[in-house]
């Protein structure tokens, strides 16, 4: 019993005597705290959906130089276009130079399957030598991709990469943004003004995703690091008020160095770091605030049509289609499959019809196609008085002027009947044609088909009526075919570059 009570009296002192020793608390005091919250990715973000957004998409191919080029406008007159025209010019420029061959538009069989074009969600972080193929001479692949459409907004990223199925020579991306409401235009790069306070983030997440317990002070970047890092912001991106940069191939700092979790990127290992507004915004520019602050659908530009679109005849091969005779009860649909398309034609119309049609023709012009002028009654002009020749074109003009809008400054003689008199009546260019598909002598559509989509050339001007039935049934397909085959369709005016040559025309150049 005695011994109880001791053992009890000795415990009773040692905890006073611990409790006596214990010491004071801080009740402010809270564990250190990681200097950034983000992550690190090993996929990379989400595509943005072209579907819905108003585009105006571009393919080219060329096997002489050993280019393929795939790439986005949007609608209208944008300085991002100017942009994004500028870096695939480029990647030819330097295409053509390592094969020193120089460049012209090229089109192909309607096997190329040339049809699709634009940018395709997810193709720019494929790997290099998927994008390639299998060819064996050295040649270029352009890709694009969407990655930001919000409030009035945008990005486009353009991938280019040079090499064969043995080797990959280059691999380049930049990514373009432009806010359509002010016109202003940068890459990636251009978001960002402070790159040395991403490095220590971006050093800090992969630290602690690689294990690292440290928090002690990341050393600044060393020259060569700062201009990786500079390079990787060209592909910089916002994903759910997140920035997303990519670790450049090789990144590496001292405070990685040794920690069992780290693997430095390679082509076959691309890593991602994502940053929280929090910590990437005391780094953003003016720019790049307006970019990261963008919420809600994009409210850029909408198409009124491919001719408003941008369209560069010595980039891409371009032919024009032309129509005559009507307006007809068959030119709206002609003008559906066209619109389906985002291609243009030129319709030269006869008065007494545009007269009949008033809705048609203003649909022609609202939709960007170029009108000509037919005369009225369809006559030869060559056997008629300089007065009646000027009565045809002038009624004619006045009337497809006041419905259109257009100035209406060209001509098309009926029959292709024309001399030096009339052409001097006119005062203004005869156009004429280089390919006629006869449609007119009724054709079956199988050989009024074939023959339409493998007789042009670049620079055609082609004839066609759009009274003819037969065009009508066979257009959706005359147009897939066309564009197969690599084709831009664009209007007379767009074909000459704004600059329709006087006297008697046939071809562009």
């Amino acid at each position: 019993m005695a011994r109880r009570v001791l053992a009890a009296v000795l415990v009773a002192v040692g905890v006073v005597g611990l409790s006596a020793c214990a010491p004071d608390t801080d009740p402010s005091w809270t564990p250190a705290q990681w200097p950034v919250v983000g992550r690190m990715l090993t996929a990379p973000p989400p595509p943005v959906d072209p579907a819905g957004i108003a585009l105006a998409p571009q393919r080219i191919r060329n096997d002489s130089v050993r280019v393929e080029a795939r790439w986005a406008y949007l609608p209208g007159s944008q300085p991002l276009n100017d942009a994004v025209e500028a870096t695939v010019r480029a990647a030819i420029g330097e295409q053509s130079t390592a094969s020193g061959v120089g460049y012209e538009p090229q089109v192909f069989g309607v096997e190329a399957a040339l049809r699709e074009r634009g940018c395709v969600a997810g193709v720019t972080a494929l790997p290099a030598a998927d994008l390639l193929g299998a060819a064996t001479d050295s040649h270029t692949v352009v890709v694009c991709e969407i990655v930001h459409a919000a409030g009035s907004t945008f990005g486009e990223r353009l991938r280019v990469v040079r090499g064969s199925a043995a080797a990959v020579e280059s691999d380049q991306i930049v990514t373009l943004y432009a806010d359509v409401a002010t016109g202003a235009v940068g890459d990636g790069a251009s978001l960002i003004g402070q790159n040395d306070l991403l490095w220590e983030d971006v050093v800090s997440v992969a630290r602690r995703a690689a294990g690292g317990l440290s928090l002690s002070q990341v050393s600044p970047p060393s020259d060569e690091q700062r201009a990786a890092l500079s390079r990787a912001l060209q592909d910089a991106s916002f994903v759910d008020g997140e920035l997303v940069v990519p670790l450049p191939v090789g990144f590496t700092a001292p405070e990685l160095e040794g920690l069992a979790g780290w693997q430095t990127p390679d082509p076959e290992h691309p890593v991602w770091v994502s940053l929280p507004r929090t910590s990437y915004d005391p780094a953003l520019t003016e720019f790049g605030r307006v970019i990261a602050d963008a919420q809600g659908a994009f409210a850029g530009p909408t198409t009124a049509g491919a001719a408003f679109d941008r369209t560069s005849c010595d980039l891409v091969p371009c032919m024009a289609l032309t129509m005559d005779d009507g307006p007809s009860g068959l030119t709206d649909g002609i003008l559906d499959a066209l619109r389906d398309r985002h291609s243009a034609a030129t319709f030269f119309m006869l008065g007494r019809n545009a007269q009949n049609r008033p809705d048609t023709v203003r649909r022609v012009s609202a939709e960007g196609h170029q009108i000509g002028n037919h005369t009225w009654n369809h006559p030869d002009l060559t056997t008629l008085s300089d007065e009646r020749i000027a009565s045809e074109l002038r009624s004619t003009a006045d009337l497809l002027r006041s419905l259109s809008g257009q100035a209406v400054s060209t001509f098309r003689p009926p029959y292709g009947a024309l001399n030096e008199r009339v052409l001097g009546v006119a005062g203004m260019p005869a156009i004429l044609w280089s390919v006629d598909t006869r449609d007119w002598a009724g054709p079956s559509d199988a050989d009024l088909l074939a023959y339409s989509v493998s007789a042009p050339r670049i620079g055609t001007i082609m004839l066609m009526h759009d009274i003819q039935e037969g065009t009508s049934r066979i257009m959706p397909q005359l147009l897939d075919g066309l564009l197969d085959r690599g084709f831009s369709l664009v209007t007379l005016s767009k074909l000459f570059d704004g600059q329709i040559p006087g006297g008697i025309v046939r071809y562009a150049p």
